[in-house]
């Protein structure tokens, strides 16, 4: 699929990898695992986002089909809005991929067939060259979703931002799980008062190191970055968390976490949630 890396055996993976992708995390029972594939790629000289989209079309057909035989959970095209990665230029947009194990497994070759008729492996490696010559990847992480809460009618059309938060603890080892459960009954409020549609908390699985600058993820789902400008007021006004309270939580946020980076993305293409 949408590669510029040089190993033929790298290139092969990170195609299958792209074919058969997802993230509708909202669908996912409570204790139910997820992996969560970030492929970053960058557009070619002379592109915009507009000439990827037709590409990415494609592929999200071909992982709607894969997302219906409950191969994988869901796929997203989600195009980068403000980074404050210093280096601005290192990629446009991320597709993302969720499935139920650390491992994808994409659309049968029965369902291709239906897709693309007795031309399966041209028009494949059609989409692929395509899909390369527009915006070759540069970067590929795995990340196990550990945690999360949803709106029940949680989709992207009605949540159009998500706004992502590297991090990093402060001192390597410290225990973080009793705080990231002080956030998500925080978030499960925001919610509940339409303030959030949807939170989640992921680890860093592959490529992990120190050299990585994070090994979590935190990323908050809004209609609008003014959700962001007080939580602790909902819509209705009716305060979600005391102010002290909310001020000791970001405290100790502050104390354990280092933001490394903080992303906003916009939702471009998606896929549907299996029929059940």
């Amino acid at each position: 699929m949408r590669h510029s890396l040089p190993k033929t055996s790298l290139l092969l993976l990170f195609i299958f990898l792209l074919a058969n992708s997802s993230l509708a995390i909202a669908q996912l029972q409570p204790g139910q695992k997820a992996y969560m594939y970030l492929i970053y790629h960058k557009l070619s000289p002379g592109l915009t986002i507009q000439d990827a989209v037709p590409v990415e079309r494609e592929w999200k057909m071909i992982n709607q089909a894969a997302v219906d035989e409950g191969k994988m959970i869901g796929w997203y095209m989600t195009v980068k809005q403000f980074t404050s990665n210093l280096n601005q230029t290192e990629y446009d947009y991320v597709t993302r991929i969720v499935s139920p194990e650390m491992a994808i497994k994409g659309a049968s070759p029965e369902a291709l067939a239906r897709i693309y008729g007795d031309s399966v492996q041209a028009k494949m490696a059609d989409l692929q060259n395509r899909d390369r010559m527009t915006a070759p990847v540069v970067k590929i992480e795995i990340w196990e979703i550990t945690d999360g809460t949803f709106s029940p009618n949680f989709a992207p059309d009605n949540t159009q931002l998500m706004v992502v938060d590297r991090l990093k603890r402060r001192t390597p080892g410290a225990d973080y799980e009793g705080l990231v459960e002080q956030v998500k009954k925080l978030a499960e409020e925001r919610v509940k008062q339409k303030n959030l549609t949807g939170w989640d908390f992921s680890s860093l699985v592959i490529p992990n190191g120190s050299e990585k600058g994070y090994e979590f993820s935190m990323a908050q789902y809004v209609t609008s970055l003014g959700a962001l400008a007080d939580p602790v007021l909902a819509e209705s006004d009716k305060p979600i968390l005391a102010a002290p309270a909310y001020k000791q939580l970001r405290k100790q946020m502050d104390q354990t976490f280092d933001v490394v980076r903080q992303e906003v993305y916009r939702f471009m293409e998606y896929t549907s949630p299996k029929s059940r």
